[in-house]
């Protein structure tokens, strides 16, 4: 998915860029002196994260609402320093969701991906290329968070999912540390001692059932996911 970033603040918008690479997004930075309406309808982006300043952001979102072309656009609007009833303000104003202080990637990246999964799910967009991620008879979609074993819904939880596309986006054969896995997916700190990752991989070898074998177990590193053989064919 293409997703446009635009503010003021030009630091902040940069260190968005990689949260939302990250989940396999082609990013567009705006830089602010350019004609934010014209560039986004000559982007095509999918969604727009829009970082507030001062009281003329109002102004730069009611223009971009009252433009035909982009009255449908996704607007998620980020203010790190925001309160609650800044919340308010935006989305009364034209913001499809808004994320104040304390600012949390984590809760971030989770609303870029509402706001798309919606209109996947409606049909506006068709979610391809990066955000799909497979192995085999294994498929994720990212954007719409499913799963599918062998061409059939595969119900996973939040965690499980994550974890799972972790173990898909290594290189086949590479391991996942298991420092990558508890930070990209639990969010842990450094050299923090728990059982959490090997509960949940042996939960997850049991769901994935003839699957599941190929989550290997590399001692001393973590875990990674070998190249499979076609599910579907060994079971014909």
């Amino acid at each position: 998915m293409l997703i446009a970033i635009a503010g003021e603040d030009a630091k902040f918008c940069a260190q968005l860029q990689p949260m939302l690479a990250q989940q396999g997004h082609e990013v567009l930075l705006i830089p602010a002196s350019a004609p934010l309406s014209d560039t986004l309808r000559a982007s095509g982006a999918q969604l727009l994260v829009l970082v507030p300043s001062g009281s003329d952001g109002k102004g730069v979102l009611s223009a971009i609402r009252a433009d035909g072309g982009l009255k449908l656009l996704p607007i998620l609007c980020v203010d790190p320093r925001g309160s609650s009833r800044d919340a308010v303000a935006w989305l009364d104003a034209g913001a499809d969701d808004f994320v104040n202080r304390p600012f949390d990637p984590a809760i971030f990246q989770a609303r870029v991906r509402t706001l798309l999964r919606r209109r996947v799910w409606s049909g506006e967009i068709v979610e391809e290329g990066p955000t799909l991620l497979s192995r085999g008879a294994l498929s994720l979609k990212l954007v719409a968070r499913q799963a599918f074993l062998d061409g059939k819904p595969l119900p996973l939880t939040r965690l499980e999912f994550d974890l799972l596309a972790h173990l898909l986006k290594a290189p086949v054969g590479k391991p996942a540390t298991r420092q990558d896995l508890l930070s990209g997916v639990w969010n842990y700190p450094q050299d923090v001692e728990t059982r959490t990752l090997d509960k949940h991989v042996e939960t997850l070898r049991r769901k994935l059932g003839a699957f599941g074998g190929l989550i290997e177990t590399v001692h001393g590193v973590g875990y990674r996911l070998a190249e499979p053989p076609a599910v579907s064919q060994s079971r014909r």
